[in-house]
């Protein structure tokens, strides 16, 4: 609902809500149907959660629009003017799906190698020279080579190989911080504020044991640090008294922190995945990944189906 129709993050988010839900079952893999309120703070915002329901209708997802008795019955708490409901949304445990994963790789033949750097490839006829190093250089050779290195896809893409630089995404890194509660978490369903530009706001979260959790606010960093900043804290006790009245500030503590890899600037509109094949860039085998940030757990699977298939 937050995405232009034709986009990459609209069609993998789609597609990706439903495989990730037959995976998880699959792979008893813990997760939750929880549904989310898409939330007007007040009148001023009621127009651009008008945009966002009509721009769901044109995407073909199930967005219903809520009555504030309905809101009032399903969610006391909220003090807002308005919301739309999400029933697909849901939330899973990202380390067991990420595990599970890692599970299918080996069962497979295939190897995960951890602790190991790329430093670059380069392509001999058919099939590419990768070097790598895990405290000793050694070299890979492969027929396909996919770029997926998230904060380190710009440094992997500038590192291939007759790849023209018109190619590499610069990746600008955008922090972003959550604070636990501490307090009961009075909320069934996921709550979030209309988005920015930039981001899906400070939306109200939490874990499979309903650990409630806020986040992410977004700051621009030049580098890849996780240090926590915990002057933010007055910034989310307004933001989140903005819906949630009854937030007790002294139960609001430092959670954890994250850094998106971005391909647009701070200053710049929402950029879409950037998926590059043979036919962009002219490298047989070649697959550039860069900017797969949110929606890109929800969409990991949708992607992965999509790069084999055009493997």
């Amino acid at each position: 609902m937050y995405y232009p129709k034709e986009s990459l993050k609209t069609k993998f988010c789609i597609e990706g809500n439903k495989l990730l839900y037959e995976y998880a079952k699959l792979k008893n893999i813990s997760h939750k149907k929880t549904g989310k309120f898409i939330i007007a703070s007040d009148e001023s915002e009621l127009a651009n959660l008008e945009k966002i329901f009509l721009q769901g209708q044109s995407n073909g997802v199930d967005l219903r629009k809520s009555s504030l008795k309905e809101i009032k019955t399903k969610e006391p708490e909220l003090d807002i003017a308005g919301a739309l409901f999400s029933p697909e949304t849901g939330i899973i445990d990202v380390p067991e799906f990420i595990t599970s994963l890692e599970g299918d790789i080996q069962h497979n033949e295939g190897v995960v190698s951890f602790n190991t750097n790329f430093l670059s490839a380069k392509k001999n006829g058919k099939s590419f020279c990768i070097k790598c190093c895990d405290g000793n250089e050694f070299e890979i050779e492969t027929s396909f080579l996919i770029n997926s290195a998230g904060l380190g896809s710009e440094n992997v893409s500038s590192s291939v190989s007759p790849l023209g630089e018109e190619f590499t995404h610069k990746i600008h890194y955008a922090k972003g911080h959550y604070f636990k509660y501490s307090g009961v978490n009075p909320f069934d369903a996921l709550i979030y504020p209309l988005p920015n530009e930039s981001s899906q706001g400070l939306h109200v979260g939490f874990d499979m044991s309903h650990q409630l959790r806020f986040g992410p606010d977004i700051s621009w960093v030049d580098e890849i640090d996780y240090v926590f900043d915990e002057s933010l804290k007055e910034k989310f006790i307004h933001s989140i008294h903005n819906y949630w009245p009854g937030m007790e500030p002294e139960r609001l503590h430092p959670d954890y922190c994250g850094i998106r890899p971005k391909i647009q600037k701070p200053s710049e509109k929402m950029q879409d995945f950037s998926i590059q094949f043979p036919k962009d860039h002219k490298i047989e085998g070649f697959v550039n990944l860069q900017g797969i940030e949110s929606p890109g757990i929800t969409s990991s699977l949708a992607i992965g189906k999509y790069i084999s298939s055009m493997i």
